[in-house]
């Protein structure tokens, strides 16, 4: 036995070296796989290093070339003008050595190369200085021009008439003289075109405005003229007076006495008369009181007007300032009551300068108030009621209403207020739905209380022969039995005086409710309960003689009978009401026309 535990345990001493060895194998690979993976991305980046600092050192060698290149360029004459000195001081001694008159001719010959050579010291000068005289000269001649005024010298009728300063303003001039010469008959039209070129502006020039250009263009017109004031309503010139003044004066003793119920603001004429002095054609000059009389003039004219809720023969009248008899003789066949979007005759009167005025007003205008729908266990099932009544809300508003010529042409709300929030209609869509058994009598009580048990049907009513408090609902026992209206439970447990198990609500409005000879209660006295909830289970506890809820309606302590207060009528009965009636009156009518 020794022998062979002595083997197991050598082999299992030699598993684990071969496990151990393959585990040392296993991790000398991987680090050495880790060490190759990391020396050949070190080797990227410095091959990339290297990459980049080659590409820059070729950059800079290139730029060194383009200097010394460009160097050599500006240097090369100043280097030949020294070799050349230096030739010429050798021949110079030369000739010093062979006599007087040869070193007078090399030196005048030195003299002259070196100042008027080739690459003398005038010649390298004026290379040198003429690009940058050029320049200095282009720069004079701008400088020279740009300090000078430049302007459009307008030829009109074979002679100048003026300067401008863009042609823009000759084309507003030639739209002035179109306007002052409308007048003219289409025979005796002027010629306006005109010949333009670019002018240096002297101090003796002006440059000439629109309205002078166009003076100027008449003036050079054979045409009989005259100095005058135009009349410029809206930018339209409709004809020249002599006298402006009492123009004005008439138009502004016509905008005084206008006549306007009430307080008004801003009164003016819609359009913007202007006057302009100049030069007008003879033909366009209006007598002063023709021109009085054309822009105070006023004009009636047909016009349809679309009625607003409202409206009445009265109103629309008042709005067109017209005569209650000539409305109705526009519109006689339209009656007393006038209809929002009826079509109404109107006589429209348009002023040649019509009076603008704005008046102001505190108005009252009704908000509508949101209907919201809401399920409740205070309604039967499909029954709607009115939980809410919803009320109108209220909203002043200033605005400010402009007339033109005594109609109204456009209103604006200066500010707005509300008075009074509408409030939101809540309508109940009931959830009730405990009822009587099908086919048992239907309640048509208030609905102040809803029937109180999930079923059953009246075994013993209200009084009857041994003066009962309320009446019984029978059903089996077990039958959920809820809360007939919202309230606190004031008693609930058993009662030895003959309910057994039983709760009593208080409703908190002087009425309580009574649920008697439960099998078992579910309310707890000081418990707030909701309509519909349950409270206990039909069961025939105390004083009964089958199962059933007896049911008490007591106001100020005094039984009533519970029939008035419950209404059990639903949406479906009462379908199935009018459809029977439906029936019955079909019946009748085959009845009748059998008969």
């Amino acid at each position: 036995m020794s022998q062979e535990r002595h083997n197991e345990d050598v082999s299992e001493k030699g598993l684990f070296r071969s496990a151990g060895k393959g585990l040392t194998d296993l991790f000398a690979r991987f680090g050495l796989c880790t060490v190759k993976v990391l020396v050949t991305a070190l080797m990227a980046v410095i091959t990339g290093i290297k990459l980049i600092l080659r590409e820059l050192f070729s950059l800079a060698v290139d730029i060194f070339r383009g200097f010394r290149w460009v160097f050599r360029g500006f240097t090369e004459s100043i280097r030949n003008r020294i070799e050349r000195n230096k030739e010429l001081q050798k021949e110079t001694r030369k000739a010093k050595k062979k006599g007087r008159k040869e070193y007078i001719g090399s030196v005048a010959k030195f003299g002259g190369s070196f100042l008027f050579g080739e690459d003398g010291i005038l010649y390298t000068a004026f290379n040198y200085m003429l690009p940058i005289l050029s320049i200095a000269f282009l720069v004079g001649i701008i400088r020279l021009g740009s300090n000078k005024e430049y302007g459009i010298a307008v030829e009109f009728n074979g002679k100048e008439i003026g300067i401008i300063s863009a042609e823009s303003d000759f084309e507003e001039a030639e739209r002035e003289v179109q306007q002052r010469i409308s007048y003219l008959s289409d025979d005796k039209a002027l010629d306006l075109s005109a010949n333009f070129s670019l002018k240096v502006v002297s101090d003796s020039d002006r440059l000439l405005t629109k309205d002078q250009l166009a003076n100027e263009m008449l003036a050079a017109s054979d045409e009989e003229l005259k100095e005058a004031y135009g009349i410029y309503i809206d930018g339209k010139f409709i004809g020249a007076v002599e006298d402006k003044d009492a123009v004005q004066d008439a138009l502004n003793d016509r905008l005084m006495n206008y006549h306007v119920d009430g307080s008004v603001k801003d009164i003016s004429y819609k359009n913007s008369v202007d006057y302009t002095k100049g030069i007008y054609l003879a033909d366009s000059v209006m007598d002063q009181d023709d021109t009085i009389k054309l822009l105070t003039s006023s004009t009636e004219k047909k016009g349809v007007y679309v009625a607003q809720t409202g409206d009445t023969a009265v109103t629309i009248a008042q709005k067109y300032n017209m005569d209650l008899d000539k409305f109705e003789e526009l519109n006689p066949k339209l009656g007393k009551k006038i209809k929002g979007g009826q079509m109404i005759n109107v006589i429209e009167t348009e002023s040649f300068l019509p009076i603008q005025y704005v008046k102001e007003y505190e108005t009252l205008s009704l908000l509508d108030y949101e209907t919201v729908e809401m399920e409740t266990s205070s309604l039967n099932v499909g029954m709607r009621s009115v939980l809410v009544k919803g009320e109108k809300g209220e909203r002043r508003s200033d605005i400010e209403v402009t007339y033109v010529d005594g109609i109204e042409r456009s209103r604006k709300t200066v500010k707005s207020f509300i008075t009074k929030q509408p409030v939101v209609e809540q309508v109940g869509i009931g959830t009730y739905a405990a009822r009587p058994d099908p086919g048992v009598r239907v309640l048509t009580g208030s609905g102040e209380f809803s029937w109180p048990v999930d079923g059953g049907w009246i075994s013993d009513p209200f009084g009857s022969d041994r003066n009962h408090k309320g009446f019984d609902i029978a059903a089996p026992e077990g039958t959920e039995i809820y809360a007939a209206a919202d309230g606190v439970v004031v008693a609930a447990g058993w009662n030895p005086g003959g309910y057994g198990y039983f709760v009593q609500i208080d409703h908190l409005n002087g009425y309580q409710t009574v649920y008697a000879h439960m099998s078992v209660v579910h309310a707890i006295v000081d418990q707030p309960v909701k309509r519909g909830q349950l409270i206990g289970e039909v069961g025939t506890t105390g004083h009964s003689t089958g199962d059933h809820c007896h049911f008490e309606v007591r106001y100020m302590n005094v039984c009533k009978d519970p029939e008035i207060y419950l209404n059990t009528m639903d949406s479906f009965y009462l379908d199935n009401m009018k459809d029977a009636e439906d029936d019955d009156s079909d019946d009748e009518s085959e009845d009748e026309e059998d008969e």
